[in-house]
C-alpha cells in the first residue's frame, strides 16, 4: 500500500490571457516538483483553483497530471464533488488514469452530520480500490472528529490518509495516528504553517504548493535527520510568506503563483477571476516577500546540490 513521507506538493492551475488553462505550464511545474524533491504530486486542489474548474478542466487537469509525471512519483488526483454520485465517477476516472491516491474533501454547499458524511465516503472507498484521502478542510475550525477517521479506517482497506487543514491539528493527529496503529498516515496542509506541529505529533508528509518546494523539503530532511533545531530555525523563514499568504485562500495562490512565474516555472501569475484586488501596498509587501522566499528556495536548492 502507498505510503506517504515528505512534502506532497499541490500544482496550481496556470491560466492564459482568455483565461484558459496553459498544460505546457502544468508540465513544466510537475517537472520542477519532481526535480525538487517532491515526494508525490497532487491536484487539482484548492490551491489549484479547482472550485473555478468546470468538469471537463478538472477531468483534464487529472490527465495531464497522471500521464506527465509518468510513475516518477505517486500522483494525487483530488476528486471532490457536490455529490456521491459525482465524486465516484470523477474518482473511477482517476483510478483508470493510473491515480496512485484520491484526495476528497467533504461536500462543502451545506454542512452535514458525520453519519452521513461517513456514508459518503463509505461509498467512495466501495467504488474504487486506490487508496483514499480524506481532506479535513475546515480552515477556521476543528473539523471532523478523529473518530470518523478511525471508523472509515476500521472498515476500508484502502481509507490509508488523513489531511489535516484545521486550528490545533496536534491532539487529532496524534489520536488517529497511535488509534489506527499507524495505519492512517496523516498529512499536514494549510501551507505547512503547523510543520513543527505535525512532527510533533506525528504526520508523515506536508502538503503545500509548489513554490518554495526546496525550503520545505529541507526543513523536512533536517528534521528526519535529528537536526531539530536547524529545522525550526529554517522554518521560522518562512513564517513571513506563510503569515501573510495564509490570511486569504486567493491571496495563497496569487503569491505562489508570483513565486513560480518569477522562478521561471510558470508562464503568467494570473488568477481566474472573481479573485481579490490588492492597492499597491499590499502589491509591494507580496513582492517583496515573495523575493525572500525566492532567495530562501535558491538557497536551500544550492545546499541539497552541493
Amino acid at each position: 500500500m502507498l505510503q506517504l513521507n515528505g512534502i506532497t506538493p499541490v500544482m496550481c492551475t496556470t491560466f492564459r490571457e482568455d483565461h484558459s488553462i496553459d498544460e505546457e505550464s502544468l508540465r513544466r511545474q510537475i517537472d520542477f516538483a519532481i526535480s525538487a524533491g517532491a515526494a508525490a504530486v497532487c491536484g487539482p486542489g484548492f490551491a489549484s483553483e479547482f472550485y473555478k474548474l468546470n468538469d471537463g478542466e478538472r477531468y483534464r487537469f487529472a490527465e495531464v497530471l497522471v500521464q506527465h509525471t509518468r510513475g516518477r512519483v505517486p500522483v494525487i488526483v483530488a476528486t471532490s464533488a457536490g455529490s456521491t454520485r459525482t465524486t465516484i465517477e470523477f474518482s473511477r476516472f482517476a483510478e483508470e488514469l493510473g491515480a496512485d491516491c484520491l484526495m476528497v474533501t467533504p461536500p462543502r454547499t451545506s454542512a452535514l452530520p458525520a453519519n452521513a458524511l461517513i456514508g459518503y465516503y463509505s461509498a467512495v472507498c466501495e467504488a474504487v480500490h486506490i487508496p483514499l484521502m480524506l481532506q479535513d478542510a475546515d480552515f477556521t475550525g476543528a473539523g471532523l472528529p478523529a473518530k470518523v477517521f478511525l471508523d472509515l479506517a476500521g472498515k476500508y482497506p484502502n481509507f490509508r490518509f488523513a489531511k489535516l487543514e484545521v486550528v490545533l491539528p496536534g491532539a487529532k493527529c496524534a489520536e488517529i495516528v497511535n488509534k489506527s496503529a499507524g495505519r492512517v498516515g496523516v498529512i499536514y496542509g494549510l501551507g505547512g504553517i503547523a510543520m513543527m506541529d505535525g512532527f510533533a505529533h506525528g504526520a508523515t508528509a506536508m502538503m503545500p504548493g509548489a513554490a518554495a518546494l526546496e525550503a520545505y523539503v529541507r526543513i523536512y530532511n533536517l528534521y528526519k535527520q535529528g537536526q531539530q533545531e536547524q529545522a525550526k530555525a529554517l522554518f521560522y523563514r518562512l513564517v513571513p510568506y506563510l503569515t501573510f499568504a495564509l490570511q486569504h485562500l486567493e491571496l495563497a495562490i496569487s503569491i505562489e503563483k508570483q513565486v513560480l512565474m518569477r522562478r521561471g516555472v510558470i508562464s503568467s501569475d494570473r488568477m481566474r477571476p472573481p479573485t481579490l484586488e490588492l492597492d499597491a501596498a499590499y502589491i509591494d509587501q507580496k513582492a517583496e516577500l515573495a523575493g525572500n522566499i525566492i532567495a530562501l528556495s535558491e538557497e536551500c536548492r544550492v545546499v541539497a546540490a552541493a
